[in-house]
Parts: C-alpha cells; structure tokens; sequence
C-alpha cells in the first residue's frame, strides 16, 4: 500500500476543491444591480477572490465610501450564503482524490475564508463523506493569511505543522502556509494561472487532481 506523504491535507475550498466563480459573480452582480451599480465581470471577480467578502467587496468596489462598502458587504453576505449551491461543483476529479486519500488514512479538512455558513452548507451537500471538518470566517479566528484557522485544523486534527500540507490555488494560500508553517501545495485548475504560482515557490504545484494525488500518495 501507498505511503501519504502527510499525515493531514487541508485544502483551500474556492478554486481548490469547489468551481465557484460562476456563483460568486452572479450574487456580486445580483448585489450592484439592487443597488445601482455597473456589472462586473468574472475575470474581474476572479482576480479578487481568496480575501473573504469584506476584501470581494473592497476590490470590485473600490470607488465607494467606508459606508456603502459596509452595506455591500452585510448584503453580498447574505444573498450569497442563501444561493451559494446552484452554480458551485466540484472540480473534475477532486470527489475521487478525496475519496482515495481517506481511504489510505488522510486526514482531510477545509480552511477557507468564506462565511462559515456557507462552508458548511457545501461541505454537507459535496464533502460530508471524505472531509472531516470545514473552517470558514467566524469572529474568533483571524482570516488568513493569519495562520489563526490553520492552527485550529490542526488542533482539531490533533497534527503538528510538520505533519500536514496545505493545498490552495492563490498568493493568499502560500502566504497562509508560510505563517503557519506548513508546506503548500498550489493546484493550477483555480484562480491563478500557473505561471503566476510558479514565481511563489510551492512546496509542488499540481495541474490536476491525480499530479495532487500522486504528490500525496507517492507510489511505493
């Protein structure tokens, strides 16, 4: 039987584990249109994303107060966590992955900056099975690239940094493992192209599941 190369796999969820990007345009622009905004596009949305909502919301609308920044963010927050499974899937082969590193005894967790809500109404409708648990923005923990919500995975996976690898898809990711002190893993099917990730130095970049799956279950 295969080896894992660490005992732990915490995995980023928006470009990572779950395609979002269609979900998280739509509801942005549901928001600017109530509110009499232009429309955005999803490239624009997708070079935002990996900073939660409040940094969704600063970088697609930058030309506004402190005020309607705030009112944007309560709303996006909101209408997002009540639609955010009609256009959201799992990428291609990541149901497939997980179910294998589970089976040869990963300990599987999500970290992720979305609202904790909406976390965990994905991690129950596609992940239930192969993910042990999913941290997402809650009051207590500081959003990464603090290393707050990786050290509480760990803490609940009972694994020492030295024991676990954090797989992500942005700049966001790799600064989080730093601070952490995990290694990273940055997969190219996200939010970033890979020549991009490549200039960040990741412990191994991945271009599909089966590379991540091979660089975490090395064949004997």
């Amino acid at each position: 039987m295969n080896k894992l190369r660490y005992k732990a796999a915490i995995f980023d969820m928006d470009g990572t584990v779950l395609d979002t990007l269609d979900e998280l345009t739509i509801s942005l622009n549901h928001i600017f249109a109530v509110r009499g905004r232009m429309a955005v596009s999803k490239e624009d949305v997708r070079q935002c994303l990996g900073y939660g909502y409040a940094g969704l919301i600063e970088r697609t609308a930058s030309d506004t107060g402190a005020a309607e920044k705030e009112a944007l963010i309560h709303a996006f927050k909101e209408y997002y966590t009540s639609h955010c499974q009609g256009h959201t899937y799992p990428y291609a082969g990541i149901a497939e992955m997980l179910e294998q590193l589970k089976a040869a005894g990963s300990l599987n967790a999500i970290v992720s900056n979305k609202g904790q809500r909406a976390v965990t109404a994905l991690h129950e409708e596609f992940f239930s099975n192969t993910v042990a648990f999913a941290l997402g923005e809650t009051p207590n923990l500081a959003k990464k690239p603090a290393p707050d919500m990786i050290r509480e995975a760990l803490r609940r996976l009972d694994c020492r940094p030295d024991e676990a690898v954090y797989i992500g898809d942005s700049e966001v990711d790799k600064l989080t493992a730093d601070n952490a002190g995990l290694p990273v893993v940055l997969v190219t099917w996200g939010f970033r192209d890979r020549s991009f990730l490549q200039r960040l130095r990741p412990a191994a970049l991945a271009d599909a599941p089966d590379e991540l799956l091979t660089y975490l279950l090395p064949p004997s």
